[in-house]
């Protein structure tokens, strides 16, 4: 047997003779996890805290939480969540927040607004006359009843999808006419505007995403049927502001893989602080991947030919957001973007990606909520122009309350919320694809978690991460 050292640096970088002096520190662990988001930052703790493995989190970023993205305002110290908003009570999510001391409640940080309809195409007011919220919240709960079947298929996780041949049909048409056929249209609105934005033009997304987009527990969140909560006070970044505390140095910020080489028997991850170039080689007994298994996430990880052709053929929205301090907006309105043909009751028309979703007041001075829906290859700066661009048109056709004269947006916060909504072809999904991807899990001593095996909302990724971790944990 060869002794541990020379396995270490045999699965290690190869080091050029004159660094030799400085080789890399070397970290052993029981669980490697990369990406310090919802999912990941969820497991590190039970993992550690619960279960007593040793653990290393890797974390591109200066802080945890991904995409949560919680605004501070310097002068009062008020806080505005402008990333996540709300968490579904799932499970015993609200015991989690209860073992760092954070209180939560009902309330909402963001305030009742007007909404006004315009193509940002063409600036052109759009005379939409949404169903009354009484008749959305009706066709919710309608809603709610028909996909009830299909919960166990779709969420926390794929562990139970239908073997091709066996699935709903209803999941993989249109989910346009998935509405159209139960006479749910009229829920379209809210679903659209709360969550379903995220897959763009969702009306011709497949029935089973936009179930991912807006499904089970936020009808129930609308209708009554399950608590949404928040911080009482600090944001939603509080909460990962804790976690930060707690793990202490056994989170890597500022840093990614940048080499790695995975075995039946564990992995080996080269480690690069971007910051100060540090290279770290962390040995583990198993690997949690929490990041979208994009193609650049990915490259750094020694793909078998089998892996890289499961997760290649994911498509994702890249979505942004941010805020901005424009006193030319109208406070206490929120600029919905909808194609002129959504007038006067077309209730699944929608445009088109890469688009801006909206301009909405967040309560705070003049400062506005942006939401960006790219497609696959918008970039951060795509969308900044695209929201300029938007900006522009609604300036110049009068529909802000300042001068017509061109003005750059002033960004207070921007963040990059992509790649998100992972999905694929009907075709694959017909062709076993859910059954391919989940052969991977466990693999080459690697698990994998986040919305691509899963679904987007915080709540339901530590769901999934709950019956994720007594698999990592066997053997282990």
């Amino acid at each position: 047997m060869l002794p541990l050292a020379y396995i270490t640096l045999s699965l290690g970088t190869t080091l050029p003779l004159a660094i030799a002096s400085t080789l890399p520190d070397v970290l052993h662990r029981d669980v490697v996890i990369i990406g310090g988001g919802a999912s990941g930052a969820y497991a590190a703790v039970r993992l550690r805290d619960d279960f007593d493995r040793s653990i290393a989190l890797i974390e591109k970023q200066d802080i945890l939480g991904g995409m949560v993205d919680t605004y501070i305002d310097e002068q009062t110290g008020a806080t505005y969540d402008y990333g996540v908003q709300s968490f579904l009570n799932v499970s015993k999510a609200m015991d989690f927040f209860s073992r760092f001391n954070i209180s939560v409640g009902s309330g909402s940080s963001s305030p009742s607004l007007i909404t006004e309809y315009t193509d940002f195409n063409t600036g052109e007011k759009v005379d939409f006359e949404p169903p009354t919220y009484t008749e959305q919240l009706a066709a919710i709960s309608k809603f709610l009843e028909i996909i009830e079947p299909w919960e166990s298929m779709l969420q926390p996780g794929y562990w139970n999808f239908p073997e091709p041949g066996s699935i709903p049909e209803d999941l993989l048409i249109p989910f346009g006419e998935f509405l159209t056929k139960y006479g749910l249209s009229e829920g379209a609105p809210i679903i659209y505007s709360t969550t379903g934005l995220g897959m763009g033009n969702m009306s011709e997304v497949a029935t089973m995403f936009a179930l991912q987009a807006f499904g089970w527990d936020m009808a129930r969140g609308l209708t009554g049927e399950m608590a949404l909560f928040v911080p009482t006070s600090g944001g939603i970044q509080s909460l990962y502001n804790a976690i930060a505390t707690d793990l202490g140095d056994d989170v890597q910020y500022s840093s990614t893989v940048i080499d790695s080489h995975r075995t039946d028997f564990g992995v080996n991850l080269t480690v690069r602080n971007h910051i100060t170039g540090k290279v770290t080689n962390i040995v583990a007994r198993r690997l949690l991947v929490a990041i979208e298994p994009t193609e650049d996430n990915m490259a750094p990880l020694d793909l078998s030919p089998s892996e890289w052709n499961t997760l290649s053929k994911f498509t994702y929205s890249n979505e942004y957001t941010g805020l901005v301090d424009n006193a030319v907006f109208n406070e206490s309105y929120s600029y919905s973007n909808l194609p002129s043909s959504a007038a006067p009751n077309h209730y699944l028309v929608f445009q088109d990606e890469p688009t801006v979703a909206s301009f909405a007041y967040s309560g705070l001075d003049h400062l506005f909520r942006v939401m960006i829906i790219g497609n696959k290859t918008t970039t951060a700066a795509e969308a900044k122009v695209l929201a300029q661009n938007s900006f522009n048109t609604l300036l110049k056709a009068g529909r802000l309350s300042g001068p017509i004269q061109d003005q750059e947006l002033s960004w207070v916060a921007f963040s990059t919320h992509g790649p998100m909504h992972a999905r694929v072809t009907v075709d694959e999904v017909e062709n076993g694809f859910y059954q391919e991807l989940y052969k991977l899990q466990g693999a080459r001593s690697t698990w994998w978690t986040g919305g691509a095996f899963s679904v987007n909302f915080q709540t339901k990724l530590w769901e999934f991460d709950e019956g994720l971790i007594p698999k990592i944990l066997e053997g282990l």
